[in-house]
């Protein structure tokens, strides 16, 4: 884990603790300047950050992007926070006191630092320099401390802006927005997550499996398959696949109309399951913008208007409203679309056949490599060791070895020798590898 610095006093302050190793874009916002939002690439970043000491309202992402900052652009993940917001007149550090006994009661680490904005607190997690194909897990995180800390809801986007440190807030009297260094080491993204997530039934019931085992002096095995986020990891998929599919059948181009509303329903539904509900409608429109440049806002939207809804309802609820279309029926409405040379390039929307082909193919991955654990080894390989042995066993026995000699040699049995003697010699020239005796 890597040491952080801990000066936080300044915006460049604020920049070397949270992207110290920034490689594509960060997106900063300045509402009372002439120009609202900068794109900062990693060459001007800190240095337009640092401009800004005492400057009145300024944000920035913490995470990275392509250019916007769009879940769909996301470059890489550098933190987990939580936006703790005290406007009515709220005690923020008793507010804060709660929210840190409710992590500790909870087992998950500390964060590494709580910046004051003025009306509020921001917790940071900082994280190791992660890639967005972590999006989904990144998002379960985010759900699970904002629910703990009784933070703001809409802080689990990702491609949310936060105070800077080293600014004024002016809805606050001009407060100066100020950092509480807690914990010097950036974490380890995979790390942090197995902390954060709660464990799924089947680990649970692992665990306990394992604590009576140890008590009985046996060994059980341990239940197989991925312990978090697997359906959000599933959709990311889907959403990928449906991209791949446009790129490659309209390169470049609009969607045919008789697909465009098939492939917009979809691909919206699929980012219901990996975006903040609240931030939705902007996700759907940039992707309309994208790939059906024909359509007005309020046309995609209408057009995705019950996955807007299910989303929300899922949200303010708290029961599953979503989507959830099995790979068959996704694969039976899109087949038209996807041609035979693209079908090995798609992950998630695919046909019964090929889907039972991957499974047998990870199945039979996963046999070697149970096989080669426990000290088996391939056929070929095993034949091949035979073959030699039976060379060597030969060559010995023309020496004039006793059957107990060889077998010594060897390291194998006598029946093992007398067996090799018995077959013929292979044509091969007689090994080499005498030095045995």
């Amino acid at each position: 884990m890597q040491q952080l610095r801990l000066a936080l006093r300044l915006p460049a302050d604020h920049y070397d603790l949270v992207t110290p190793h920034q490689e594509r874009e960060l997106i900063a916002y300045t509402p009372k300047q002439a120009k609202n939002w900068h794109v900062l690439n990693r060459e001007v970043a800190r240095d337009v950050l640092s401009r800004w000491v005492d400057e009145p309202d300024v944000y920035v992402t913490p995470n990275e992007f392509y250019n916007w900052r769009l879940i769909k652009n996301a470059a890489a993940l550098n933190a987990q926070y939580v936006d703790i917001d005290a406007r009515g007149g709220e005690d923020v550090h008793r507010k804060v006191e709660v929210a840190m006994a409710a992590l500790e009661a909870a087992g998950i680490p500390e964060p590494n630092c709580i910046v004051y904005t003025g009306r509020g607190a921001h917790l940071y997690w900082l994280i190791e320099r992660t890639p967005a194909w972590a999006l989904p897990r990144w998002q379960a995180c985010q759900r699970r401390l904002v629910k703990l800390c009784d933070g703001d809801r809409m802080s689990a986007d990702a491609t949310r802006v936060l105070r800077v440190v080293g600014t004024v807030n002016s809805k606050a009297d001009n407060f100066r927005v100020t950092a509480e260094p807690i914990h010097p080491v950036r974490y380890n993204f995979d790390w942090l997550a197995d902390q954060i997530l709660e464990k799924t039934r089947a680990e649970i019931r692992d665990l306990r499996a394992h604590r009576a085992a140890r008590q009985l002096d046996i060994t059980i095995p341990t239940t197989q398959g991925k312990p978090y986020g697997s359906i959000y990891d599933r959709w990311m998929l889907v959403y990928r696949d449906l991209h791949a599919i446009v790129a490659h059948r309209w390169p470049g181009v609009a969607i045919e109309d008789g697909h465009r509303d098939t492939v917009l329903f979809h691909m919206a539904n699929a980012l219901s399951w990996f975006t903040l509900s609240q931030a939705l409608d902007n996700e759907v429109e940039a992707v309309a913008r994208q790939i059906t440049p024909t359509l007005s806002a309020d046309q995609a939207r209408s057009y995705c208007s019950s996955v807007l809804r299910r989303a929300v309802g899922t949200s303010e609820k708290g029961r599953e409203q979503r989507y959830h279309y099995k790979r068959e029926t996704l694969y039976e409405q899109l087949s038209p679309l996807i041609p035979d040379d693209l079908l090995p390039n798609l992950r998630a929307i695919i046909p019964n056949d090929l889907a039972a082909d991957r499974k047998r193919e990870r199945n039979r991955k996963s046999e070697q490599k149970r096989r080669a654990g426990a000290g088996a080894v391939a056929r070929d390989e095993y034949l091949a060791r035979g073959d030699e042995r039976c060379r060597q066993a030969h060559a010995l026995r023309r020496r004039g070895l006793t059957l107990r000699e060889i077998a010594e040699a060897l390291t194998v049995s006598i029946g093992s020798v007398s067996g090799y003697l018995k077959k013929p010699q292979p044509d091969d020239e007689c090994s080499k590898s005498l030095c045995l005796v």
